[in-house]
């Protein structure tokens, strides 16, 4: 039972394995998931120790002595160059050839073809007013951020415009 509880590789328990050491409190021993917000905690209750954060990766709290040796070896900070400096490492980042039509097209897209449409020379078209619509139309609106005397009044007069617009609709369909 108790050769159950250890794992074949090293002598942790089985659930344990990721499990971090607070660098506030070496007895705090807390879940990777959960760092971040047990760092925020303790980092109210240990404001005398001069910690710093890591710029590769905030659940790195460091003394601020050992900041620059820390962001020479920092295991995060792979994954920064990495974007920092476009560092291709997979199959997946070639990007395939593309046909020269394609690469025309783009291009006078880009660079303005006059024989292209122009949306700045179309007909004036008023901007689209979506609280305009909604009054005119068969959809119920929400009150938000008005007095309760204001909301009882909204409330009825909704209730009378869709009661105006089920009454135009009735019309409509004895009318066909």
């Amino acid at each position: 039972m108790e050769a159950q509880l250890f794992s074949q590789s090293s002598s942790v328990l089985r659930g344990y394995e990721d499990l971090v050491e607070c660098p506030y409190n070496r007895a705090h021993q807390i879940m990777q998931f959960r760092m971040q917000t047990h760092l925020t905690k303790c980092r109210k209750n240990y404001k005398d120790l001069k910690y710093v954060k890591c710029p590769f990766n905030e659940t790195h709290d460091i003394p601020q002595k050992e900041l620059a040796l820390h962001v020479e070896s920092c295991v995060d900070r792979e994954s920064f160059d990495r974007y920092k400096f476009c560092v291709a490492t997979s199959a997946a980042t070639i990007v395939p050839e593309v046909a020269s039509s394609v690469d025309e097209s783009l291009d006078n897209r880009i660079m303005g073809n006059p024989t292209e449409e122009m949306w700045d020379e179309g007909p004036m078209v008023r901007a689209y007013n979506p609280q305009a619509y909604a009054a005119r139309s068969n959809v119920i609106r929400k009150c938000t951020g008005m007095a309760p005397s204001q909301k009882k009044a909204f409330k009825e007069a909704e209730r009378q415009r869709l009661a105006e617009l089920k009454r135009r609709c009735e019309i409509k369909t004895e009318q066909k």
